[in-house]
């Protein structure tokens, strides 16, 4: 039998011990969440005090739960017009996202839990032979291993698809510090977006939401990613703060308005 320990006012503020098996599964679920995010939570206290010398003051003010919209928008929003689109995302967790998801044809790869092949993404490209319209990626928050999983995404990805990326917006240097620090991690994903705003074959917007969400609209068959690895490589949260107004960012509403205007013109591209 498996059991957590709560507290609760029938307790009197003591820690009792209730079995799981016997609760809904919602509850259970998230019963077990915040047990696991409270440990990690101690462990990430630790290493903050381990990494203290690397902290920077500096934060964006943004809010992201004031915005009422996220990544399921967005990708559902690029299939409203075109649903048949054959649809991959890297990364799936929990299938927040997966399930969401409206096309008909989905893949989903995650080495431990969610979508539909338990597998890395490395594994799964080097294996893929399919052609997708739109690729969705969450996965390793590292920017070798999301640089990696965009080229590959490029190799399945034509003219007219689109590739969108999560937590490219860290908010301060202990959601962008790798390795990992804090609960909240965004990593140095954001690494990636400099180098898609250099791309003369790719078309790279970043929205203002959810953590940061990039949305790349590929131009032609075999466009390549600007490579500035040598330049980025040993970059922390201070360059981004410093040159995030180097990036084509946009709210919701001028983002929604620039998918919506090629996703309505390449419905009709052959």
């Amino acid at each position: 039998m498996t059991a957590i320990a709560v507290s609760s006012r029938r307790c009197l503020d003591r820690r009792c011990y209730v079995s799981l098996e016997t609760m809904p599964k919602s509850l259970s679920d998230r019963l077990l969440r915040r047990s696991r995010d409270q440990r990690k939570q101690r462990e990430y206290q630790r290493l903050q005090a381990r990494y203290q010398g690397l902290a920077d003051a500096r934060r964006f003010d943004i809010d992201w739960r004031a915005i009422n919209f996220n990544r399921i928008a967005v990708v559902n929003l690029l299939l409203a017009h075109r649903p048949a689109m054959r649809y991959l995302e890297i990364g799936c967790d929990d299938n927040e996202l997966f399930d969401a998801v409206i096309a008909k044809d989905k893949v989903g790869i995650d080495p431990q839990r969610g979508g539909t092949h338990r597998m890395t993404s490395d594994a799964f490209f080097a294996l893929n032979e399919a052609r997708y319209d739109l690729v969705f990626i969450d996965g390793l928050h590292t920017y070798p291993q999301t640089r990696r999983d965009v080229v590959n995404a490029l190799g399945c990805v034509g003219r007219t698809g689109w590739i969108v990326l999560h937590d490219m917006w860290p908010l301060d240097w202990l959601e962008e510090h790798v390795p990992r620090i804090s609960l909240g991690w965004t990593g140095d994903v954001w690494k990636v977006a400099f180098e898609l705003a250099q791309s003369p074959e790719l078309e790279f917007k970043l929205l203002k939401i959810d953590h940061g969400v990039g949305i790349v609209r590929v131009l032609k068959d075999g466009a390549r990613l600007a490579d500035r690895q040598a330049e980025l490589a040993d970059k922390r949260f201070d360059y981004f703060f410093a040159n995030i107004a180097d990036l084509p960012t946009l709210d919701w509403s001028a983002g929604r308005d620039w998918i919506e205007q090629h996703s309505v013109a390449m419905r009709f591209q052959p």
